[in-house]
């Protein structure tokens, strides 16, 4: 290649490489910076609201796993404690009439050593009931009633006790730990209602018998004429 090959080629070469930095310049411009610039905002803009929902979905999450733990804790714990309550409630009602046996033999004399004998094994029912929780329910009479624990199934009136007081209990009520297993079974007092004079029965009887008795008189009258 002669020298002015050589030449003329470096003299392309470099007039080809300023074209380059005349291009790369021009694409440096401030409408192209701009637009460069906000792209990249949006895209950060972008990137900090997926970093958002996520990062709120992991505190949703986070809270929903939480509040998992705390119920089956209590799960757990109501399982334990209140596991029996069905087998409680159905052994209810043998102890029900365990007690009704012990009340209608205490009068049989002849029956007594064996009255006694079902009555230590009334005792061993409640005292195992109780090492699972199981309580009496108070409801002796002249006790207020309490509808969260009593149920009421009969109201009489009295003069002598004061409405809303425990007449008699007719069956006992029992607690499983804090939990009602049965209400007590009572009956109530309530006021005494005054009895209302008839006025206007009376009136009209009244009324009657003055016109039957003028009937009357009449009829005398006209037989003595």
């Amino acid at each position: 290649m002669s020298n002015n090959d050589r030449e003329n080629k470096e003299i392309s070469e470099g007039v080809g490489e300023s074209q380059m930095k005349e291009e790369s310049v021009g694409d440096l411009s401030e409408e192209n910076l701009y637009a460069k610039v906000k792209s990249l905002e949006e895209e950060l803009e972008e990137k900090k609201r997926e970093y958002n929902e996520l990062y709120d979905r992991h505190l949703r999450m986070a809270a929903d796993f939480d509040n998992y733990k705390k119920r089956v804790t209590k799960e757990k714990a109501d399982i334990i404690a209140y596991g029996n309550e069905e087998l409680i409630k159905a052994l209810l009602n043998v102890l029900d009439n365990l007690e009704r046996a012990i009340e209608h033999s205490e009068s049989i004399k002849e029956a007594e050593p064996i009255v006694e004998g079902v009555k230590l094994v009334h005792k061993q029912f409640l005292s195992c009931l109780e090492k699972f929780g199981v309580k009496t329910i108070e409801a002796k009479q002249g006790q207020p009633f309490d509808p969260r624990y009593h149920q009421a199934i009969e109201y009489v009136e009295s003069d002598d006790i004061a409405p809303g007081v425990i007449v008699s209990e007719m069956l006992k009520g029992y607690m499983l730990k804090d939990r009602l297993l049965r209400p007590a079974l009572v009956v109530v007092s309530k006021e005494k209602k005054e009895a209302q004079p008839k006025a206007e029965s009376s009136v009209e009887g009244n009324s009657k018998g003055d016109d039957t008795l003028e009937g009357d008189i009449l009829e005398l009258v006209e037989e003595e004429e």
